[in-house]
């Protein structure tokens, strides 16, 4: 598949569990969307660098969460799994090791696994609609050195200020 019909999958996928909770607006309840796609939340105080995991036995799932993570990386560890979970859809035990925000895994910041790329690029575009941030940004980009309406938007979003830049930058709506 190419990387713009992954991107339309993802964003097809993300805006169909949006409309099953009926998502109008920012803060995504990514817990809620996980429960209604029948998944169990689990939060756990993983040691080491995990962040997070996807289990699939006998008709359950389960998201595991390391509850020892800020609420923010939680979230999108949810949003991540939730995204293997509509994507790849495999029936095995799928474990997420301590990735930086939208650069994944080591692996994946390497760009050596599509699945851990696509679930983070699944995670971004649930957790912050571009849709959303077009209405809530207008028409003028964000300069790179405004660090208030930045912050503004990763409280609005419940994310981290990490990850709003990343997603602000891919989305190419902060200007140099």
């Amino acid at each position: 598949m190419t990387p713009n019909k992954k991107i339309q999958q993802i964003q097809k996928s993300t805006s169909r569990l949006l409309q099953l909770a009926d998502v109008n607006e920012p803060p995504i309840p990514v817990e809620r969307m996980a429960r209604l796609l029948g998944a169990q939340l689990r939060y756990v105080p993983f040691e080491g660098e995990l962040s997070g995991l996807l289990s699939q036995e006998q008709g359950r799932i389960i998201i595991g969460v390391n509850e020892l993570h800020p609420k923010t990386r939680q979230r999108f560890t949810i949003a991540h799994e939730l995204g293997h979970l509509q994507l790849h859809h495999s029936s095995e035990l799928h474990i997420d090791h301590h990735y930086r925000i939208l650069l994944r895994s080591e692996r994946s910041s390497q760009a050596i696994d599509p699945e851990e790329i696509e679930a983070n690029m699944f995670a971004a575009e649930l957790l912050m609609p571009q849709a959303m941030l077009e209405k809530d940004i207008g028409e003028q980009a964000i300069d790179y050195e405004d660090d208030e309406m930045i912050r503004t938007l990763a409280h609005r979003y419940k994310v981290s200020l990490q990850a709003m830049i990343f997603r602000l930058t891919n989305l190419k709506f902060i200007t140099l």
